[in-house]
């Protein structure tokens, strides 16, 4: 599967090197833009896996609108610059994830960075889908709690029965806990009203 790129160039000859060279690394260049507003502007339409930056371009050195980019966006950013800047650049972009390439640009190390990128967003994603399952049960076990607080006050159990009832429901009914405690706060926060 290809991965999608959008370029962020200045026209020039580099632009088809560029192009070829992602190709070649599995990646789909669908556009190719040479400043912030047109890059902002299709990133607000369309998700792409990374964006290039081939600095400098359009009005500016591109280093704002990685950044920007990279706190916006899901997007693995690439920074080419100049090779006696890369240095001071990469120490500036370090914080927010961004690659930066030094040109003339080295087909291995390109290769390389792109794999870094690709290599990060995929446990990005892990660590947002992680995430994600955490907190789907957070707010489950802070419905059950809420409905055995309910029960604990109407029925006047412990808070082990309480558990131990949610639990025999759903064994009985065959639904999971969470659909038990849906139930029981529908019944009894009628009640509470």
């Amino acid at each position: 599967m290809k991965n999608k790129a959008l370029l962020v160039s200045r026209p020039s000859t580099s632009v088809a090197v560029l192009k070829e060279l992602l190709e070649e690394n599995s990646y789909t260049v669908e556009k190719v833009v040479n400043d912030s507003k047109g890059a902002l502007e299709l990133l607000n339409d369309t998700i792409y896996d990374t964006v290039v930056i081939n600095t400098p371009i359009e009005g500016r050195d591109g280093i704002d609108l990685a950044v920007r980019i990279s706190k916006e966006t899901v997007c693995g950013v690439v920074l080419l610059v100049q090779a006696d800047k890369a240095g001071f650049v990469g120490k500036k972009v370090i914080d927010y994830g961004i690659i930066v390439v030094p040109k003339p640009i080295n087909k291995m190390l390109f290769r390389q960075s792109l794999g870094v990128v690709r290599a990060a967003q995929k446990r990005y994603a892990g660590l947002t889908k992680e995430n994600e399952r955490l907190k789907s049960s957070l707010e489950e076990t802070k419905i059950i709690n809420r409905a055995k607080f309910l029960l604990m006050q109407y029925l006047a159990i412990s808070e082990e029965r309480a558990h131990k009832y949610i639990e025999k429901q759903a064994m009985d009914m065959r639904i999971p806990k969470i659909e038990v405690a849906r139930q029981i706060l529908k019944t009894y926060v009628s009640h509470e009203l």
